[in-house]
């Protein structure tokens, strides 16, 4: 039989105390912490926010080892089940926040609550508020909270401004300090830049909505769909204004045909290319929908060009602002050693101090009022800061992942044709109400979906 102990220190990577990576996991103790934590691209940060808590009083003792999660894509679970189950869970899991609700829900997670109320000298209500409003909803399943969140995003356009230029367009339109498109300008724009070649292949092309971050989240934001009705304590995922986001996508592939922009990337951002290797950094991209987390690689792979944000559109001229923000959480796992030293780590990574040290690097943005307060972030991400008061997050519910996987099933079903919208929405009602009604009367937070008090404007 495996214990817990050689299961976790086979693949361990360093332990807080200058620990060579070859190093043991020692026994559960209490300056003991055994992490799953970021992905291996940027584990260099979660060292580094280890060697920070090391040099604290509270972390002085602190023996962190960290790891990888093992994952099979984002929201699978299947790593952190099998280990929870068979008594091998770590104590610290760095986990994507809209699946924490299906997680809690599940008996997967151990609640905060109770360790805020024991080691803390304000009430676990106080103590929350050190971080946005919308990501500590995320993470609350019947009225307790499973995680501290460590980063945000929002979603905008992204944009060549040096195709914009070639292509005649008026920059103004996509100045955020001066104008929000509509949907009609979007399409003009994306008409004027698309060019083909004799055969009529795309050589050039504008823009099309169910690409990159064009979820069906994105623009059901903007629309006005709900997924979940507080109220009533119902799925509905088959509205009139779910059923206008698959319109959307119905109504660009007639112009834009999804297999002629299929050929597009195929040709000049095929599968597997580098990430220098974009159709964006090529000059045959105008627009697309991303997030700040692209700053990284924009800085990295193409400092010189023109790569600029703008707000996602709306319906009409002076529509309200809209967008959509996800992210990450450090929460404990059922059968984790809980010890003053794990409280003390986690409250550090999730923290002001923890988030001013991996945050500005990310180019995502913090949770922590503080630290969006002092700035702590890529000075470049200050468009997704001011996009934050009107965003909001995916629906906390116990069926999160399944919305989100049906929602992406028919995201490109209905450009392809195989889909009307109308069949879309019935599609994903059926899927979703099921898993639901297995949570007869749930309710979310209260201040789910309402605006956001963000410091530093």
């Amino acid at each position: 039989m495996i214990s817990r102990r050689h299961f976790l220190g086979g693949s361990a990577a360093a332990a807080g105390l200058a620990l060579p990576s070859c190093a043991r996991v020692p026994a559960d103790g209490e300056h003991v912490i055994r992490y799953w934590g970021m992905g291996a691209a940027d584990s260099d940060k979660d060292k580094a926010v280890r060697e920070a808590f090391v040099g604290t009083d509270a972390g002085k003792d602190a023996q962190i080892y960290i790891d990888q999660v093992p994952s099979n894509g984002a929201g699978d679970m299947s790593s952190i089940i099998t280990a929870v189950r068979g008594n091998t869970a770590p104590d610290l899991w760095w986990m994507g926040r809209f699946t924490a609700v299906q997680t809690a829900s599940i008996g997967l997670l151990e609640p905060l609550d109770p360790l805020i109320e024991k080691y803390e000298d304000v009430s676990p209500e106080e103590f929350k508020r050190q971080w946005l409003q919308f990501a500590v909803d995320e993470l609350t399943y019947e009225g307790q909270i499973y995680g501290l969140p460590t980063d945000t995003d929002a979603r905008s356009l992204m944009y060549n401004e040096d195709v914009m230029k070639e292509a005649g367009i008026d920059l103004d339109l996509l100045d955020p300090e001066q104008h929000v498109m509509t949907w009609d300008e979007l399409r003009e724009v994306a008409r004027t830049i698309t060019k083909t070649d004799a055969r009529g292949n795309y050589t050039r092309f504008g823009f099309a909505p169910w690409l990159d971050e064009g979820w069906a989240y994105t623009w059901g934001f903007g629309l006005g769909a709900q997924a979940y009705d507080n109220d009533t304590a119902t799925v509905t995922l088959d509205s009139p204004e779910w059923e206008a986001v698959y319109g959307l996508y119905a109504d660009w592939a007639e112009e834009f045909p999804y297999s002629m922009v299929d050929t597009f990337f195929a040709t000049y951002q095929p599968p597997n290319a580098p990430p220098s290797q974009s159709a964006m950094f090529s000059g045959r991209l105008g627009l697309t929908t991303t997030g700040p987390w692209s700053l990284e690689g924009n800085e990295k792979y193409a400092p010189d060009l023109p790569l600029k944000f703008t707000w996602l559109p709306v319906s009409e001229a002076g529509a309200e602002t809209y967008t959509w923000s996800g992210g990450f959480s450090l929460a404990i796992p059922k059968g984790a050693h809980i010890t003053r030293t794990l409280w003390e780590y986690i409250k550090f990574h999730a923290g002001f101090e923890g988030q001013s040290i991996i945050q500005p690097s990310m180019g995502n943005l913090p949770t922590n009022l503080r630290a969006i307060e002092e700035k702590k972030y890529n000075p470049a991400a200050e468009i997704f800061r001011q996009m934050l008061p009107t965003s909001i997050a995916r629906p906390p519910v116990p069926a999160g992942q399944a919305i989100w996987d049906t929602l992406d099933r028919t995201r490109a079903a209905v450009p392809i044709g195989s889909e009307t919208p109308a069949e879309a929405v019935a599609i994903n009602q059926a899927y979703v109400k099921p898993k639901m009604d297995l949570f007869p009367g749930y309710t979310m937070p209260e201040t789910y979906g309402q605006p956001n008090e963000i410091p530093g404007g």
